[in-house]
Parts: C-alpha cells; structure tokens; sequence
C-alpha cells in the first residue's frame, strides 16, 4: 500500500519536495486554499538546474484538498509543512494539524521558538524536522524568461538533516532515500540547523537594508552590521543549545573578506541570478526573516548575551525595538 502523504503548501519547497516523495511511491496530496486549486492542476511543471542548463520534468498524479474536514476524513502517514513560519502560526494550519490523527508531522521552519509552537500543538513524539538542503523558486525571476514558468530548483552538494523520534524519522529517511532524495539522519536539530540559521538570516537582512545590491552590501556597512548580529546570534544558539562546537565554525566564518570571496564565488557558479533570487525569495518570506530576528534578540536579552547589532539590524529594517 502507497504511503499516504499531506503537503500543507504547494509552492516551491513542497513541490520538490512532492517530486522525491512521488518518486518513492508516495500518494501525494496537497492542502491548499481554494483560490490556487484551478492554478494547480493539469501537472506543475518543474525545472532542474544541471551542470549546464536544466531539464524539465511535469510533476502529475497528485491530490488537491482545501477544507479541513477532508484532511479528518483521511488517514495519513506523514503530513509535510513547507510553509514559512507566520503562516505556521495560522489558525488554518492549526485546523489542519489538529485533524492529522497520529501522522508523523514533517517541520522544515528554523525560528527558535518552531520547535515549542510544535510541540505544543502535536507533542513531541510526532515531530521530525529537517533542513531545507535545495534552492526553489516560482519561475521565472523578475526581469528573466526562462526558465519558463514553474518551479525552478538546484540541489545543494550536501544531504538534508532531519532528526526526531527513531521510530518516526526512519519512516522519513526511508521513504525519501526510495526516491533518491539526499537526506541524513541526525541527533539533535537544534545543534544541526541552528548556527547555520543563525549565520545566514542576519546576513540576508544586511543584504535587505542595502537595497538587495549584493555589491552595495559586500561594499559598505552593512556586511558589517550584518555579521556582528550573525555573532550576536550564534551566541544565543550555542547558549541555548550547548552548540558550541556546532557554532565555533560558523563563528571563523563570519568575517568579512570571507563571506565577500565566498558570495563573489557563489554568484560566478550559480546557474541562475544570485542577487535576483535572493531578492525576489527573501522578500516573500521577510515576515518570517524578522520573526527570526526578533527571537534572537529576545532570547539574548533573556540569556545576558549582547544584542545591540540586532537591534540595529532590525532598525535598518524598520522594525519597532
């Protein structure tokens, strides 16, 4: 019998997402909201970024469902959200999750305060989490043709960390390894996702307060600030989730000529536009990269860590501290 899965969310991580599920033999159904249903069926077609431009697949054979009642008329082994973590926090999907039965629940969210929000909603013993280890977007970009539209999507060179409860994360890292999907199961995923989280957010709101001009940023003051609140917030993760050893490579990084050569050497490899893509994603989930930075404020206040590049940072993005 074809494992039963729920995607809350069909845009661009969970239709990948979907693609390595189906490929394992999974029955995939999306929870979406009535007004994308027309704009989702007939086939999603994505696009896979090679070494030399990428290959178009169709993703078909896939459900659609918008009510809640339809998820509680149903069984399902694993229920997968690829949303953002506002939308985590909505009233629909705390509807949905409550109507899930004992599914195991599939979190992709990195805000500090994720793992609790969960917890609290289905328990620990349903929850795994993992790191998004691809690059997706709705394509095109702004200001490109091609690829045309859809889902454009890059694995990165290293496997996706997921961690929880052995009995429910073998079922995830099963399923996945069926459809070829490069997953790694780990201990703990505080210790896995947070430092890198922790690095990266305050360096793409850095990016944010200089206009998304990569080279503006890389330039000028705001890598700086960008990388002393990075340091603010790598402290918070290490105190928090004893990390330190998680976090001491995050922290050598975390200079300026290096994160110059690193993204100067990123934007030259990527097969599509860096800055374009960084601008148009980041701006769709900014709600979510200010949650993210308003938590490791918080929690530096309440640790006695310093947090005033944080506050600066979310001043240069106008947000009330």
């Amino acid at each position: 019998m074809k494992p039963s899965i729920l995607i809350v969310g069909a845009g661009a991580v969970g239709q990948v997402y979907a693609r390595f599920l189906m490929r394992a033999g999974a029955q995939v159904t999306f929870f979406v909201k009535e007004k994308y249903r027309a704009e989702l069926e007939g086939g999603l077609p994505l696009y896979h970024f090679r070494l030399r431009g990428y290959r178009r697949e169709l993703l078909e054979g896939y459900r659609l469902i918008s009510d809640p009642e339809q998820v509680a008329a149903e069984s399902w082994d694993q229920v997968w959200l690829t949303m953002a973590s506002d939308a985590l926090r909505s009233g629909l999907t705390r509807q949905v999750l409550a109507n899930t039965g004992n599914a195991t629940v599939v979190s992709i969210q990195l805000d500090l305060e994720d793992s609790d929000y969960l917890h609290g909603l289905i328990g620990r013993d349903r929850l795994v989490q993992g790191i998004v280890n691809f690059l997706s977007y709705q394509s095109p970009l702004p200001g490109y043709h091609s690829p045309p539209a859809g889902i454009a999507w890059h694995l990165f060179p290293l496997p996706g960390d997921f961690a929880g409860p052995w009995e429910r994360l073998s079922e995830v890292v099963n399923l996945m390894d069926l459809g070829e999907f490069p997953i790694r199961a780990v201990e703990n995923f505080e210790r896995a996702a947070a430092p890198k989280a922790a690095m990266n957010i305050p360096l793409v709101a850095a990016l944010e307060s200089a206009g998304w001009s990569l080279e503006s940023c890389l330039k000028g003051p705001a890598l700086e600030l960008g990388l002393k609140a990075a340091r603010e917030a790598l402290a918070v993760v290490g105190k928090l989730y004893e990390a330190e050893d998680e976090v001491r490579p995050m922290k050598l990084m975390a200079k300026p000529f290096l994160v110059r050569n690193a993204v100067r050497a990123l934007d030259k490899v990527t097969p599509y536009d860096l800055e374009a893509y960084l601008k148009y994603h980041f701006t769709k989930v900014g709600v979510q990269t200010r949650i993210m930075l308003h938590t490791y404020r918080q929690k530096a206040e309440q640790l006695g860590l310093p947090s005033a590049a944080l506050t600066d940072l979310l001043r240069a993005l106008g947000e009330p501290v």
